[in-house]
């Protein structure tokens, strides 16, 4: 039995250890004090954990709180992340059952135990070729294809890893990397802010409606309001419809953006850009997605300490240091050929020991491309690896261009042509420091 007791604790500072928790604490104290528990051979309940673990007071409330049960369910993702990579040669597994607060230790099966229902000697492969015509038991038939079996899972990557615990899906893949990492390890709710476009009608000699327009300096019916405050000649021109519109793009980027996001379970709100608080600026990390144009309240935070700046239009970006102009042919006549978009991704630290992501584009290919990016199990370590800052325990600060070649506003092929560092000191101005959430 404290043979048992000693391997739980070992597993669970061996996970520690590892980084898997992630940055916020709350993990951590989660895990301690479940094997603390398990130490002592008794289970918590959950009141029990909300106030010795996250603080609560004693009329704290589960059932009209989850907060204890996502807390779990989120610590079981990490233990079955860490056992399926950095932990998939253990012998045993740490274990936290499901329904109940209660840790325990799982042995694993030695991936030989298969091998011994062969009864055959050890041989290479192309030697089982004779027993397969003469063996025609069905008892040999079974050993033989046990043998053929685990020799073709072998040569296509299926061993022992895929019994001990299952794969991580291409969402949870995505999720562990650093970029994404520093928005979901901790307790601190994710915000989704949509790029949207304000429009508003303008009537004609009848009073009646007559086209919509969208007009970038108007992005709100305030903004309406003052327009023709200050113009006597558009009073009775235009009317606020209370109109907003999404790219169709964004649906799609969403949809692949939100997958990584809801790996966490932690609370994630979508809301327009129109529709945006600044003060959720600091209460939230903040996930940008749209284009380019519909970056509105973010546009001077995200430029403030970028490499490039935007051109004559919201099609054009251009580079300070080279003037390298990336102009977007996605608006053009030609759209039915192939043709040139760019996809935007951003990311620093906030003002608030926050993270912001932004993944945006000049138009619906090149933004679909950000998102693509981000999502993408393989692409994401290409990102990773291609980033310009220093990788450590600060949070990522960096910036990237693809220039993106589109077909009817789809994605085909990308290339990276742009990367820089940023200095989120000067984002958020004087000698903001960023302070890492550690509760």
């Amino acid at each position: 039995m404290q043979e048992e007791l000693d391997l739980i604790r070992e597993q669970a500072q061996k996970i520690e250890r590892s980084g898997a928790l992630g940055r916020s604490r709350s993990y951590t104290r989660l895990l301690e004090f479940l094997v603390a528990c398990s130490m002592k051979g008794r289970t918590p309940k959950e009141l029990e954990i909300a106030m010795e673990v996250f603080g609560k007071s004693a009329d704290f409330d589960p059932s009209q709180d989850s907060m204890v049960r996502v807390y779990a369910h989120n610590l079981r993702q990490k233990l079955d992340h860490y056992y399926a990579t950095d932990g998939a040669e253990e012998p045993h597994q740490l274990t936290l059952a499901r329904g109940e607060y209660r840790v325990s230790l799982a042995k694993v099966s030695p991936a030989a135990e298969p091998v011994e229902l062969a009864a055959v000697p050890a041989t290479p492969l192309p030697a089982l070729a004779p027993v397969v015509v003469e063996r025609r038991t069905p008892r040999g038939v079974l050993a033989v294809a046990a043998v053929v079996l685990l020799a073709l899972g072998a040569a296509i990557g299926i061993g022992v890893d895929s019994a001990r615990a299952p794969a991580p899906t291409a969402a949870q893949t995505a999720a562990a990397a650093p970029i994404w990492a520093s928005l979901l390890d901790d307790d601190m709710p994710v915000l989704v802010v949509v790029g949207d476009y304000y429009i508003f009608g303008e009537l004609d000699e009848h009073g009646d409606v007559e086209r919509l327009v969208r007009d970038f300096t108007v992005n709100s019916s305030k903004e309406l309001d003052d327009m023709v405050m200050y113009d006597a000649e558009l009073l009775g021109k235009y009317m606020d419809l209370d109109l907003t519109y999404l790219p169709r793009g964004s649906a799609f980027a969403l949809l692949d953006v939100l997958r990584v996001l809801y790996t966490s379970s932690k609370p994630v709100r979508i809301v327009t850009m129109s529709e945006l608080n600044v003060a959720d600026l600091k209460t939230n990390h903040v996930v940008y997605l749209g284009y380019i144009s519909a970056l509105d309240k973010l546009e001077d935070f995200v430029f403030a300490s970028s490499a490039l700046t935007i051109g004559v239009t919201y099609d054009e970006l251009r580079n300070i240091e080279t003037g390298e102009m990336y102009t977007s042919e996605a608006g053009m006549p030609e759209i039915h050929r192939n043709y040139r978009d760019y996809g935007f991704i951003s990311t620093f630290p906030g003002p608030g020991g926050n993270q912001f992501v932004i993944i945006a584009g000049t138009r619906d290919a090149g933004m679909m491309q950000a998102a693509h990016a981000l999502v993408d199990p393989m692409f994401v370590k290409t990102v990773e690896n291609a980033r310009p800052d220093a990788h450590g325990p600060q949070p990522p600060a960096f910036e990237m261009l693809y220039e993106v070649t589109g077909y009817a506003r789809t994605n085909l092929d990308a290339m990276l042509v742009h990367t820089a560092k940023l200095n989120y000191q000067q984002i958020w101005g004087g000698n903001f420091l960023h302070a890492e959430v550690t509760e």
